[in-house]
């Protein structure tokens, strides 16, 4: 699932590309979406608005138009936003929005698992929309400080991956971001989000923050199907430490990496640099900021 560096990066595209164009048609496949209509009515109309604003939150995108209409895009599993500058468009199957615009461009949404949201609502009604509502702050509009993160895991036994995974508290990072983050910060993935220490909290919001620029600045993560406005794979997959490398070994001791399943997801991490017995890890001034894969490494 592309996570934020992925709707960021899609998010930046957008606003180079759509904003102060009007909108002259929107076609609609008639395969739904997994949110794609306001409950208990038909969309609002779409054609004739502009696009004023090209906003983020975690991972959700929030496309506000002209008179009082955002469009709430989440790209699920699949999904993906394509921009096309003519009227010459490939053929593509599994295309369930077309936008057209007044000067003939085309923005269009493909999502072959259909997992995706595509919902008008309106701009005043954003807060309270039960995607938006329970979301925690962004990690980039406001980044997590140590103390705030101590605050938040207090007494709490969930796993340190769980915590970071919990949208409540930090909208945006999944699997792959919160293996890295993790590994950076040397906290091993499956101690109680309660036991870790206060400097430990303060390298994990500092490698927060410095993964997701790091990760955004490459365009995101591809694995499978995500792709930038102009169908191109992110480039950070080369720069990863330990996630999808289970058995291969570590970029910083050697040791091999390890893959465990909690909540159903895969987490990778290093047994070495992230001992469950904290006092046992190897630490050194500056970890993780900055570290990258050696030249050559196959984007996966």
């Amino acid at each position: 699932m592309p996570e934020l560096p992925e709707v960021e990066t899609v998010r930046r595209m957008l606003e180079e590309n759509v904003l102060g164009r009007t909108i002259r048609r929107v076609g609609r496949s008639r395969h739904r979406l997994r949110d794609s209509a306001p409950a208990g009515g038909r969309p609002a109309p779409l054609q004739g608005r502009v696009v004023e604003a090209l906003r983020r939150h975690g991972k959700f995108l929030l496309i506000d138009l002209s008179d009082g209409l955002s469009v709430i895009s989440h790209l699920g599993m699949s999904g993906r936003w394509l921009f096309y500058a003519s009227e010459r468009v490939p053929p593509l199957a599994h295309v369930h929005v077309r936008v057209a615009f007044e000067d003939g461009t085309r923005l269009w949404y493909q999502d072959p698992r259909r997992f995706g949201t595509f919902r008008p609502v309106p701009t005043a009604e954003l807060a309270n929309d039960p995607s938006l509502r329970n979301l925690g702050p962004d990690p980039l509009d406001r980044p997590p400080t140590g103390a705030w993160l101590v605050e938040q895991a207090h007494a709490l036994r969930l796993s340190a991956k769980s915590f970071l995974l919990d949208q409540r508290r930090i909208p945006g990072i999944g699997n792959i971001y919160a293996s890295e983050i993790l590994h950076r910060a040397g906290i091993h993935p499956g101690r109680p989000a309660g036991t870790i220490r206060p400097l430990e909290w303060e390298r994990i919001a500092a490698e927060t923050r410095a993964v997701l620029l790091e990760a955004i600045g490459m365009m995101g993560t591809t694995f499978s199907t995500y792709r930038t406005l102009w169908n191109e794979p992110g480039s950070y997959g080369a720069q990863l430490l330990v996630y999808d490398r289970a058995g291969e070994p570590c970029l910083r001791c050697s040791s091999p990496v390890r893959r465990i399943v909690q909540g159903q997801r895969s987490t990778y991490y290093c047994s070495t640099c992230q001992p469950r017995r904290p006092e046992l890890a190897r630490h050194s001034e500056g970890r993780g900021s900055g570290r990258s894969a050696p030249p050559g490494r196959r984007l996966r």
